[in-house]
């Protein structure tokens, strides 16, 4: 009877571990979004400091602004991928490797 209630005791104790364990892990249901080919992240809208360099810009223009961690950034005037927003996306420093 002993022995019986023992290993009782160890299935529920490895039961409860294990549903610990499960509700620690990272949810799957909703990966993080890729980014695109020039970083930004898909679906995100560009920072605001970025949207304001390109007023009464066109796609094309060269722009700069000032990142919120107080970052200089410099690149070219372009749409995001839905159309809709015109934003300063930043150079890409060149590859000296």
């Amino acid at each position: 009877m002993i022995k019986k209630n023992f290993l009782g005791a160890v299935l529920v104790g490895i039961f409860l571990v294990g549903t610990s364990y499960a509700q620690d892990a990272p949810d799957q249901s909703n990966p993080p979004q890729d980014q695109g080919s020039d970083g930004e992240h898909a679906h995100h809208t560009p920072p605001q400091a970025a949207i304001d360099a390109c007023s009464g810009k066109s796609a094309g223009d060269t722009c700069d602004y000032t990142n919120a961690k107080g970052e200089d950034k410099a690149g070219a005037c372009a749409n995001t991928s839905d159309g809709q927003t015109l934003f300063c996306k930043r150079s890409k420093p060149a590859n000296n490797g």
